[in-house]
């Protein structure tokens, strides 16, 4: 009984440690992403020239990951349906190629028996 006992305490510490290191480790995360979120908006503000943001935030995001190893690498949702299509070989749009030209949107391209060929575009 004491032996079990002993170890029910040592497993409650162990969970309580644990619960501790979580919330210090995520406190740290919050922390330092409340910096990085303060300092894009310094530098958009005051930088003396203006800056894009989503092309600044992903060289961010990419220089971060590449701190990791050179295998982990951010994938845009822009990105996602070609990945997509290079993985599986099924492409998952309406079949047509599609650009802006000035103020319009045109179809400049229609895959062979995709939906958009199907339907007539």
């Amino acid at each position: 009984m004491r032996k079990s006992k002993n170890i029910f305490v040592v497993i409650l510490i162990a969970a309580v440690l644990v619960g501790f290191y979580k919330n210090d480790h995520y406190f740290e995360i919050a922390k330092n992403i409340d910096i990085f979120t303060r300092m894009v908006k310094i530098i958009d503000t005051y930088f003396v020239d203006e800056i894009e943001p989503e092309k600044f935030i992903r060289k961010g995001i990419d220089e971060m990951l590449r701190s990791l190893d050179p295998y982990t690498n951010f994938i845009g949702a822009s990105e996602m349906e070609d990945l997509r299509f290079m993985s599986t070989g099924k492409y998952g749009g309406v079949g047509a190629v599609i650009q802006r030209r000035g103020k319009y949107v045109i179809i400049s391209e229609i895959y062979e028996n995709a939906p958009a060929h199907k339907a007539g575009l």
